[in-house]
């Protein structure tokens, strides 16, 4: 069967079921409409070098049950030296020289493939995409930014999330089979630890220790003005005028008086612990790709733990407050009588 095309010289051309069917091929080719999903990761994980190694491999096992007609795959590495790695081959990635000082601060990963899907009326290969990234490179002024310039709810969500990962597919078994492939990757990996086993206790139970140290400077004034009371009840008889409810109104309202300036103190001293000490805890680098992510995960480290020694001192001074007390009320106490 041939069917008739005219040409603008008016000539006469003939398109045969044989061209009829690369013409379809190609129109669904260009025209094959994708969709899109999108899975955010919050968790708390490490990455390494093997990881990123193992999660192409298990990709890669998963296409090789289809008909994958073209792949490619394309590396891009973000470093804190304001560099940025592309890689346009796995072999390119894989040979690369990691041994450098700069720390890691996202990686994205791509893969693009052509697939011949099955039970297909049109024998085209249709184009699936599939984008994991590692690491949230944004800074808080430029999350913000992000929302001004009208983005997207979940592109807000995808930037702030630890991994990301966007698959546009045509065949939704394929983008299902993917998102497991990733997602059991994903839970697989070695959880981001402290060094310090009382990092952990110390940010979860942050307010509580706050809370502590100021009811600590609390009993303390208490504790005083109950060694004041009885030290100076005698004293003031020599100098106060009045009876005895006069002299309970002036003592009840000192007290008073120093009750909000020992909880004030505690507050304070409260603040500057978890501002100047729990505030510069820090986890372990999600990465240990580069010999810069190693030599910061070894000085993080050791940053921690003279901060957890400085914690816990504070806290001890917190807390010996009311021995403090106790014994300025003795001295006083004794002094006087």
């Amino acid at each position: 069967m041939e069917n008739e095309l005219e040409l603008k010289d008016g000539e006469i051309a003939t398109m045969n079921d044989s061209h009829i069917e690369q013409f379809k091929s190609l129109y669904y080719l260009l025209k094959g409409k994708r969709d899109t999903d999108i899975k955010l990761f919050n968790g708390v994980k490490q990455f390494s070098y093997d990881d990123i190694v193992e999660l192409n491999n298990k990709m890669y096992k998963k296409l090789d049950i289809h008909r994958v007609v073209t792949d490619i795959v394309t590396v891009t590495v973000g470093l804190d030296n304001k560099e940025i790695i592309s890689f346009g081959s796995w072999n390119e990635f894989v040979t690369y020289d990691w041994k450098i000082s700069a720390n890691t601060k996202y990686i994205t990963l791509e893969w693009d493939f052509n697939i011949i899907l099955p039970n297909q009326e049109h024998n085209v290969p249709q184009t699936h995409t599939v984008r994991v990234r590692i690491g949230n490179s944004l800074k808080p002024n430029e999350m913000i930014q992000v929302i001004f310039m009208g983005g997207e709810e979940y592109d807000f969500e995808e930037a702030a999330a630890q991994m990301s990962c966007k698959i546009d597919f045509v065949n939704t078994e394929i983008s299902k089979d993917i998102k497991v492939v990733v997602s059991g990757w994903y839970d697989a990996l070695t959880n981001n630890s402290e060094d310090h086993k009382l990092i952990k206790f110390i940010l979860r139970n942050e307010a509580k220790l706050q809370h502590t140290i100021i009811l600590s400077f609390i009993i303390s004034s208490i504790i005083l003005m109950n060694y004041l009371h009885f030290a100076l009840n005698d004293w003031l008889l020599q100098f106060v005028n009045g009876d005895i409810e006069h002299r309970s109104f002036m003592f009840l309202t000192s007290s008073i008086a120093v009750l909000y300036l020992f909880y004030q103190s505690g507050r304070l001293f409260a603040e500057r612990m978890a501002k100047k000490q729990i505030g510069k805890l820090v986890r372990n680098p999600i990465f240990e790709f580069t010999k810069g992510d190693e030599n910061r995960m070894k000085e993080v480290s050791k940053e921690n733990k003279k901060l957890i020694r400085r914690i816990g001192v504070t806290i001890l001074l917190g807390l010996s407050v009311n021995g403090l007390s106790a014994l300025i009320g003795t001295v006083i106490n004794l002094f006087l009588n």
